[in-house]
């Protein structure tokens, strides 16, 4: 499913899409690391909203400022129900964030990605507090 975010409303009351890579709705599990201003190496988790070729936007209640260098794991589900997943590993920068404290938070990430086989999460689940 197409997602259409972005979007900005002309005089004419048409809409521009900045977007440069369609969007994809993906509910999906991610685990997530970045460095804190005090250099202290900070762990999150959450769940895909959407994601594209140059990018995603996680849901989490942990979020890295804008500007911050981002590592991360999603997790996609396999589509014919068997137990091997396919693993998106990849680092990019925090664009936004949205939502800081509310029920349902998130930060977008320009984000360059690469499948990696189904092998350890860049940050183990039971190590997330």
């Amino acid at each position: 499913m197409l997602a259409h975010f972005g979007t900005t409303t002309l005089r004419t009351g048409a809409q521009m899409d900045h977007r440069q890579a369609t969007r994809y709705r993906v509910s999906a599990p991610a685990f997530f690391a970045w460095q804190r201003a005090d250099g202290t190496l900070q762990e999150a988790q959450g769940t895909s909203r959407d994601i594209s070729e140059r990018g995603v936007f996680i849901l989490a209640q942990e979020l890295p400022v804008p500007g911050t260098h981002v590592e991360l794991d999603v997790y996609l589900p396999t589509v014919t129900g068997g137990p091997r997943s396919t693993q998106l590993h990849g680092e990019g920068t925090v664009v936004r964030t949205s939502g800081q404290g509310a029920r349902e938070s998130g930060f977008a990430a320009a984000v360059v990605f690469r499948t990696e086989s189904s092998g350890p999460p860049l940050v183990e689940p039971e190590r997330i507090q």
